[in-house]
């Protein structure tokens, strides 16, 4: 099945104009939950099409905090049902793709006079171990815990709970999830923007589409449509004449060298400043801490941007909580900035939800056969993509769900020849496995012995690369050290000590001239210092509050 050869983006797009016959589903969005969508719709038979207006999980699929987990946040909200479905597929995700989600320590120190203390925490773990149905949490002592965190500060320090979640690389899930619905059948278009929906009665809906590169204009039909375009739900509901029900929050990351700040394990903390959960946690050989959650109001066709007080408000938690460290921003390899929705009710004006309340759960709504999902948890999206089958169920005369949902990742049947990769450790041909499936023994016979070295500074292979030009639909420079790798985010100035290596190394393979790749490195630059690095003006002295924490 890896071995089969995929459409290029020019022959899908020809496909896709030339078709006269509706489809049964067009996904619009290319994030996880579009993703998901259409891999389950794939599977149980539909003929479906997704389209993603920028590149495959440009916007909040590739900015999350990257956390597959429970939530143990919605426990203290009494979000039971959520909370134990997060969990669930957390414990699914860890047995289907190790090396891709991967367990995690969290822990959670305990100090005098601060809440919650360890009675009501070890409530929380114990109804989040029965929801997992194992129990996988301990305390720490005040001793034990200085040892699992060095340099943590010890002021009024009691002791720590730590227990399991899990971690991933959320643009890789993504591209894992498109990779297995393309198998399935179905066909993925990146950089392919819905402008205008038509829908009339119970015919085929109508989808005025351009292809973002040559500015042409084409139309397509369809039996039924799936909004999963996340924050931007509300602009393709507004042609349905529907009112807007979504305000967009900012979370924003920084990433620092592991040696600044060594941890191992993940740190939730209160923040000393508004007392919101914020994390501390190594990822890609770097270490990240974030996140906010800010009222978003800039353009969101826009990548979003970290700001001075969002720098300020997260150096500080840090320092607070390793006060030997002393970060400061000369310490800062790269940022990112996300937007996420949290949904009104219907009727109540976006603007008036409070952040703090409001839910962070899931809709699925249906306008005359226009599904519209958004709101949820990157831990969630198979249960998304079930629920919207179901919704579909009755425009299609399919089933809403099959046994095919139970699982997310279709099992190997491929096996792997683990003696090509005697030479790397396990753990990196379990990311391997993890990151590319059933297309890992076509990635390793395609690719020269020399390749598998890895990237200056990174723990990335120069081989993904070259599989990601040739498999993954790059169009453009971003696409690859931003997405299909992380390049751009854990190598200084986004990996520019890089530049003429890489022109030496991939430029002919992508196709491109030395005037295209200048361009697209001169365009790569510019979203790097945009949008990945940190902000023109300086920090302010006193960073504001934060609301509260959004992660996953």
């Amino acid at each position: 099945m890896g071995n089969k050869r995929q459409l290029s983006r020019q022959e899908k797009l020809v496909f896709v104009t030339e078709r006269s016959k509706p489809w049964d589903m067009v996904v619009v969005g290319g994030g996880i939950t579009g993703a998901g969508v259409a891999l389950m719709a794939a599977r149980a038979g539909l003929d479906v099409l997704l389209l993603e207006q920028k590149d495959y999980a440009w916007g909040t699929s590739s900015r999350s905090s990257k956390m597959v987990h429970g939530g143990l946040r919605y426990l203290s909200q009494g979000e039971f049902r959520l909370a134990r479905e997060s969990v669930r597929e957390r414990e699914k995700l860890l047995k289907e793709v190790p090396g891709l989600i991967e367990p995690m320590s969290y822990l959670f120190p305990f100090r005098e006079k601060q809440f919650p203390t360890r009675r009501a925490f070890s409530v929380l773990l114990n109804i989040y171990g029965y929801f997992a149905k194992k129990r996988d949490h301990k305390y720490l002592d005040r001793d034990q815990t200085i040892a699992a965190l060095p340099g943590l500060n010890e002021e009024g320090l009691l002791g720590s709970a730590q227990y399991t979640d899990a971690l991933t690389d959320d643009s890789r899930l993504v591209l894992r999830v498109l990779a297995d619905a393309r198998k399935s059948g179905a066909t993925t278009l990146n950089y392919a923007a819905v402008k205008m929906i038509h829908s009339e009665g119970e015919g085929p809906k109508v989808l005025e589409v351009q292809d973002q590169e040559t500015r042409e204009v084409f139309a397509i039909s369809t039996k039924t449509v799936v909004n999963a375009t996340g924050v931007w739900a509300d602009e393709l509901r507004a042609q349905l004449g529907q009112d807007k029900r979504i305000r967009p929050l900012r979370g924003s990351h920084i990433i620092v060298p592991s040696w600044r700040m060594p941890v191992h394990q993940c740190l939730t903390y209160l923040h000393p400043q508004d007392k919101r959960g914020v994390f501390i946690y190594p990822w890609q050989g770097r270490t990240v801490i974030g996140t906010t959650d800010l009222d978003h109001s800039e353009n969101l066709d826009l990548e979003a941007a970290i700001t001075p007080e969002e720098v300020a408000y997260l150096l500080n938690g840090a320092n607070h909580n390793f006060p030997g460290a002393k970060l400061s921003e000369e310490d800062i390899i790269s940022t990112w900035s996300g937007v996420r929705p949290i949904v009104g009710n219907e009727g109540v004006d976006p603007k008036e939800l409070h952040p703090s309340k409001a839910k962070r759960d899931h809709v699925v709504w249906d306008d005359n056969g226009t599904i519209t999902v958004t709101g949820g948890k990157l831990t969630t999206f198979r249960v998304m993509a079930g629920q919207v089958l179901e919704a579909c169920a009755e425009y299609l005369n399919v089933p809403g769900s099959s046994a095919a949902s139970d699982y997310v990742f279709t099992p190997e049947e491929e096996a792997i020849d683990d003696a090509l990769f005697a030479a790397l450790p396990e753990a990196e041909l379990n990311r391997l496995k993890g990151y590319y499936g059933s297309d890992l023994p076509a990635l390793i016979a395609a690719t020269p012995k020399a390749d598998f070295s890895l990237i200056c500074g990174s723990n990335r292979m120069w081989a993904e690369l070259e599989w990601a030009i040739m498999h993954e639909e790059v169009v453009h420079l971003d696409d690859l050290l931003l997405r299909r790798t992380r390049i751009g985010l854990v190598l200084e100035e986004g990996g520019a000590a890089l530049a003429q290596e890489l022109e030496t190394r991939l430029r002919d393979k992508l196709g491109w001239s030395m005037e295209k790749w200048q361009d697209e490195w001169s365009r790569y630059t510019q979203i790097w210092r945009d949008h990945y690095s940190l902000p023109s003006q300086p920090a302010p002295q006193q960073p504001e509050a934060m609301y509260e924490v959004v992660a996953g």
